[in-house]
């Protein structure tokens, strides 16, 4: 569709932004796939999958908050204590640590919304504190351990395959995206969300409370990443005290690489979903070619770097017409 549009527009910068995740996305692909043979097999490629499952629940709730111009610092230390709080609470799995998990990240997200609106500070500097404060209950439960679950039926919700070949990670978290998609782009909260990162002052004066849907946004980034937490305990059979720290850095770069607006009113979790599959892929082909994680994550800091500054470029234009 973004390639079809491309060509109906005309080759314009901002229609070339709208299409270069998508063309990053072949692009990495096919180069990998010359210089590593293996890496376009389907065993790897399910395998790319399998670890972009958590990493797209994580980066979908990092994109509300984003598509309303504001962001979430926390997602990566919520990952952690959902998971840690409920396994120890239930240290063998089971449905407690299910739902457990799931209300932590909610109540987080909730908490997150409740502080920027309330306190009206920047979401950058509240979701910031409240990621030590996460760090913190994660890393004081169990002094920084790791807590095994060692249950064959909770582990079997990743690791099992409903359908043959394809891990049940992959199952689950698509059927979550797929329902947050649908909210975000088939209904009223998704589609005030949008308008709000968009023009806040304009929706305002239609008498929409926008504090509303600011709260909701955060709410949505807790409750993601609180399922992403179940998922990800049940495949490593662990609640990670500090891996959620990775995550973070990867979202972000995933979001805006994926061709949301990091000032918000553009993009969406569609393009998120590029995102994530265009940065696990490009981390799966430089481990195969051999590359170190620090020379992955200089790669990773430049790309963020290149896909803001992009991002930004109809906004700049826009000023410099305005004081023309």
């Amino acid at each position: 569709m973004a390639l079809k549009n491309l060509f109906k527009k005309g080759l314009k910068a901002e229609n070339l932004i709208e299409v270069l995740p998508y063309l990053l996305l072949v692009g990495i692909f096919v180069v990998f796939a010359i210089l590593y043979p293996p890496f376009s097999r389907i065993r790897n490629i399910t395998g790319i999958l399998t670890v972009s499952s958590v990493f797209l629940l994580v980066a979908a709730g990092e994109t509300f908050p984003i598509l309303m111009g504001s962001i979430d610092l926390s997602v990566g230390a919520m990952l952690s204590s959902c998971a840690i709080v409920a396994a120890y609470f239930f240290p063998q799995g089971g449905l407690g640590m299910i739902v457990l998990a799931i209300v932590v990240g909610f109540l987080s997200g909730l908490i997150n919304g409740l502080l920027v609106v309330l306190l009206k500070l920047p979401s950058f500097i509240v979701t910031l504190a409240m990621m030590y404060v996460y760090v913190g209950i994660a890393t004081g439960l169990t002094n920084g351990y790791n807590i095994s679950i060692r249950n064959r039926d909770f582990a079997w919700i990743s690791t099992g395959q409903m359908i043959e070949g394809i891990p049940n990670v992959i199952i689950w978290a698509f059927i979550v995206f797929a329902v947050f998609v649908f909210i975000s782009r088939k209904t009223v909260v998704g589609r005030y969300i949008l308008a709000i990162g968009s023009n806040e002052e304009s929706v305002k004066k239609m008498g929409i409370n926008t504090n509303k849907y600011r709260i909701i946004a955060f709410t949505f980034s807790g409750l993601l990443v609180g399922i992403a937490s179940v998922l990800l305990s049940s495949y490593l059979g662990m609640a990670p005290a500090r891996l959620g720290d990775k995550y973070l850095f990867n979202t972000l770069i995933a979001v805006v690489v994926g061709g949301t607006s990091i000032m918000g009113g553009s993009g969406g979790l569609l393009k998120t979903l590029i995102g994530v599959l265009l940065i696990s892929m490009f981390d799966n082909g430089m481990s195969l070619i051999g590359s170190t994680s620090n020379v992955q994550n200089i790669a990773k800091g430049i790309l963020l770097i290149a896909a803001i500054s992009l991002v930004m470029l109809p906004h700049r234009r826009g000023r410099l017409l305005l004081t023309k």
